[in-house]
C-alpha cells in the first residue's frame, strides 16, 4: 500500500481522528503535510473470506480540529472498495 496511509475508521460517517501509530508512521513516512480540505487515499487491513489479505480502500478528507489540537479524516462513503476490486479493473 504505498500511496495509501493506514486508518483503522472507527466512526466510518463521521470524524475518525490520525492518531493511530500506524497512521502517524505512514503520514510520515510519506512525508505528507497536512492541509485542510486535502483528500487522502487510506486503507484499513481486511481479508477475504478464505484468509487472504484483501485490504479496504477508501478516501476521507481532512479537517484540522482546533479544538483537540488534531487532524482527523471524514471518509467518503462512495469509495469503500476492496484490493481486489481494484485488481480486478486492470
Amino acid at each position: 500500500m504505498s500511496n495509501r496511509i493506514l486508518l483503522y475508521p472507527d466512526c466510518p460517517t463521521g470524524r475518525n481522528y490520525l492518531k493511530q501509530l500506524g497512521t502517524l508512521r505512514d503520514i510520515a513516512q510519506a512525508g505528507l503535510e497536512l492541509r485542510e480540505g486535502m483528500v487522502v487515499s487510506f486503507y484499513d487491513q481486511d481479508g477475504d473470506g478464505e484468509g487472504n489479505r484483501d485490504d479496504l480502500l477508501f478516501e476521507g478528507t481532512v479537517h484540522y480540529d482546533s479544538e483537540k489540537k488534531s487532524w482527523y479524516a471524514v471518509i467518503d462513503q462512495k469509495t469503500w472498495r476492496n484490493e481486489s476490486d481494484e485488481k480486478a479493473k486492470r
